[in-house]
């Protein structure tokens, strides 16, 4: 009988042999044959977020972990909280470890958002994917980092998600991720903009916040803009927000297709999803659904150089702009056709008064051949309470002014184009 120390040692001898004949068998006998040799591979680590703010819902996300070539032996992967106040398996739920079987290239792990009824401050958490306990890899660990929010009574939680309205992809096929195409800032708004913010979330994914209890009654607009996104490759981006009070509102939902396009991103460009307002612990919400670029689009009757007007005012990144100016007289009067026009800038004071510095207007051509570039420059007033806008301005065609040309042969009563105009109905 072999005790059990004996056996010990029996079975290290026995296993030492055999490894032995094996690698003599495998190495040296079979010559030519491919031999497997362990390496240090390159170990890298893909999260499905890198930064999150968020309710806490159960909702769960995965990270991956990818060798660069196949292992003789498994590769382990430890994941630690170094950081943040959330508790493990009060607050969240993690993977202890990923391993990556021998022969395989990839393992996966997760982290769990946990919900619950209490009320709690909000929250953070920082999770570490791999350290260095990861021998056999060349590894560089990844975090994930969560702002877990906490709703109660009286709170309103509230969701803002987004996906392309058209398939965009990169250089090598690849579909984009919403999330990595654009990224957007979820606000609360005292007035239908991007103003006068009242509450902010700017992670680097989908976005939540929450409207406490505590927040003053009144009227209050949910607003996303852009801090980043794709301009390179324009998409329109659906909108999806969801509202939640506990007791009371359950995953109340609405979508906005084709709300925002990625094409210009700057702080005029925004959109108002809903209209809350909050009345003690109590939340009417209605549809909004206002494109800045598109709502500032204003149409005006009136004359312009004496034509039926053709003006129209709007807003893009660069500021207030003005178009159709002149285009009347210029084909009608003066023959020649606006093959080019350019956006036309303006500002107004808070006097109302107009201001239009000098620049290009328009590239024409007169029986087919194009002329020298008209540039406009020009001064008015605007009436906010009255819908009126009036315009003096000037054309300059490399210092000839069609204008002075127009008052000194009878055909116009001032040396200026006059534009007066009223929003359209």
């Amino acid at each position: 009988m072999i005790t059990k120390n004996y056996k010990s040692i029996f079975s290290y001898i026995a296993a030492f042999t055999v490894g032995f004949f094996m690698v003599s068998c495998d190495q040296e006998e079979n010559t030519g044959l491919a031999t497997l040799t362990p390496t240090s591979p390159d170990l890298t680590v893909t999260t499905q977020v890198s930064s999150k703010s968020l309710i806490e819902n159960n909702d769960v996300y995965t990270f991956t972990a990818t060798l660069s070539q196949v292992q003789l032996v498994d590769t382990k992967l430890y994941i630690n909280q170094v950081g943040g106040d959330a508790t493990m398996g009060d607050d969240f739920e993690v993977t202890g470890y990923i391993i990556i079987p021998a022969g395989s290239l990839t393992g996966k792990g997760s982290i769990k958002i946990i919900a619950d009824e209490l009320y709690e401050e909000t929250e953070t958490v920082k999770i570490q994917i791999g350290d260095e306990r990861t021998a056999n890899a060349k590894l560089t660990p990844a975090t994930m980092d969560f702002t877990i929010l906490n709703y109660t009574d009286g709170d309103l939680a509230v969701d803002l998600s987004w996906e392309l309205a058209s398939i965009a992809t990169d250089n090598a096929g690849n579909e984009f991720d919403p999330e990595d195409f654009a990224d957007m800032r979820l606000l609360v708004s005292s007035t239908p903009n991007n103003l006068n913010v009242v509450k902010e979330a700017d992670g680097s994914g989908f976005e939540s916040l929450v409207i406490p209890s505590s927040l003053a009654s009144g009227t209050y607009y949910i607003v996303a803009d852009f801090y980043d996104a794709n301009s390179d490759i324009p998409r329109d981006l659906n909108l999806n927000v969801e509202f939640n009070q506990a007791g009371v509102i359950n995953g109340s939902t609405d979508s906005f297709s084709g709300a925002i396009n990625t094409a210009d991103v700057c702080a005029n460009n925004f959109y108002v999803l809903t209209k809350i307002v909050k009345s003690l612990n109590s939340y009417t919400i209605t549809r909004e659904a206002i494109n800045n670029f598109e709502n500032q689009v204003v149409t005006w009757d009136g004359t312009d150089a004496d034509y039926p007007s053709e003006v129209a005012t709007g807003v893009d990144c660069s500021g207030k702009l003005i178009s159709g100016l002149n285009a009347g007289w210029m084909l009608d009067f003066w023959g020649e056709i606006v093959v080019d026009a350019g956006n036309v800038y303006y500002t107004v004071s808070s006097a109302g008064v107009v201001t239009i510095a000098k620049q290009f207007l328009y590239t024409t051509t007169y029986n087919g051949a194009v002329q020298d570039d008209y540039y406009i420059t020009g001064t008015g007033t605007y009436n906010a309470s009255t819908g009126t806008l009036n315009i003096q301005y000037y054309l300059d065609q490399g210092g000839f002014s069609p204008s002075n040309w127009a008052f000194n042969n009878g055909y116009q009563s001032t040396p200026y184009f006059a534009a007066t105009l009223t929003v359209a109905p």
